[in-house]
């Protein structure tokens, strides 16, 4: 335990999603109740005592933990934080504000000079972290949580990507950050079939990845993806179909791969791939599916989007929201 205001678990979002999380919360742990919320967090009062293990809240949450309280400036917020918490992460609430960046720096500067926390902010596996959550002008909020699967190493839940600059569109950084996020053991030799993959930024990054691709999509493709050779020889292949029209037969009998981003609602696009998932039964290893979570409807249809998934044959699905999604998540389907 670390001390008397263990009773409160603390969760951040993107700007903007905050209804999206105390809505999740509300409706899946009911045992969480709403306490105190800013754009970009929120705070959740728990019956008990939370601890730095505390469940991610809901999908919506990038960086979660047990809340520690407020604190005014350094010396403060070392006095809440454990003393094996050495590990500090200290972003922004809300990244995008003006004068956040340089909050996050002076904050930053001022705890690691009281010689209580290591340099390098990577966190490793088992590590206790002490999130600081900053804006400016405002007091810090303290929290703790410890890492493991499923969390960034980085603060604030990020996921750093370099993204080229040929890279034709943001989806380049969505596979990339669900790589990461899920670990996923995507090597070069490897194949993959994307449904909606114009203009062809996740297949750009596949096929860097030694990872050729059959992209399904009536749209066009980026010339420079289809010209591209990346190491064991791998390329990208255009199938210039929509889902419903797409035929197995034309595509690859075995792939390693799945992934699905289409302007389709999740009903629908869960409906397509069931037609075509059981061709690939033997070798799929995972699914990487953009849920579209463009209205309430969806956000609450949630669980069942995740059931159907699962009734495709996979043993695990898991859903995030990752800093290069907007109104959609992130599900990825394992045997």
């Amino acid at each position: 335990m670390y001390g008397p205001a263990m009773g409160f678990v603390f969760a951040t979002c993107a700007p903007g999603f905050e209804g999206a999380l105390k809505d999740d919360v509300a409706r899946a742990q009911p045992a969480l109740r709403l306490a105190f919320s800013r754009p970009g967090v929120v705070t959740f009062k728990l019956d008990g005592d939370a601890t730095a293990d505390a469940a991610r809240p809901a999908p919506w949450a990038r960086a979660w933990g047990a809340s520690l309280g407020r604190a005014a400036g350094a010396a403060e917020a070392a006095a809440l934080i454990p003393a094996g918490a050495r590990r500090l992460h200290v972003f922004a609430r809300e990244p995008e504000v003006a004068g956040a960046d340089a909050a996050v720096a002076d904050a930053r500067a001022a705890l690691v000079a009281t010689g209580r926390f290591d340099d390098d902010p990577r966190a490793t596996r088992g590590e206790l972290v002490a999130d600081v959550i900053v804006a400016p002008g405002e007091p810090w909020l303290i929290g703790v949580h410890r890492h493991g699967p499923r969390r960034s190493p980085w603060p604030g839940g990020a996921w750093p990507v370099d993204v080229p600059a040929d890279a034709p569109s943001r989806a380049y950084a969505k596979i990339e950050e669900a790589i990461a996020w899920a670990d996923l053991p995507v090597v070069a030799g490897q194949a993959a079939v994307e449904i909606g993959s114009a203009p062809g930024g996740a297949a750009y990054a596949l096929a860097r990845r030694g990872v050729t691709v059959w992209g399904v999509d009536p749209g066009a493709m980026d010339p420079h993806v289809l010209a591209y050779t990346g190491p064991a020889g791998a390329r990208v292949h255009h199938v210039a179909e929509s889902l419903a029209a797409v035929r197995w037969e034309t595509l690859p009998r075995t792939i390693d791969w799945l992934l699905c981003d289409v302007h389709l609602a999740p009903p629908v696009a869960l409906h397509g791939l069931a037609r075509l998932v059981p061709a690939w039964k033997r070798s799929l290893r995972a699914a990487v599916v953009t849920l579209k979570m463009n209205d309430a409807a969806m956000r609450r249809g949630l669980p069942t989007w995740i059931e159907r998934l699962q009734g495709l044959g996979f043993s695990s699905v898991e859903v995030t929201h990752l800093p290069a999604n907007r109104h959609e998540l992130c599900a990825v389907a394992t045997r």
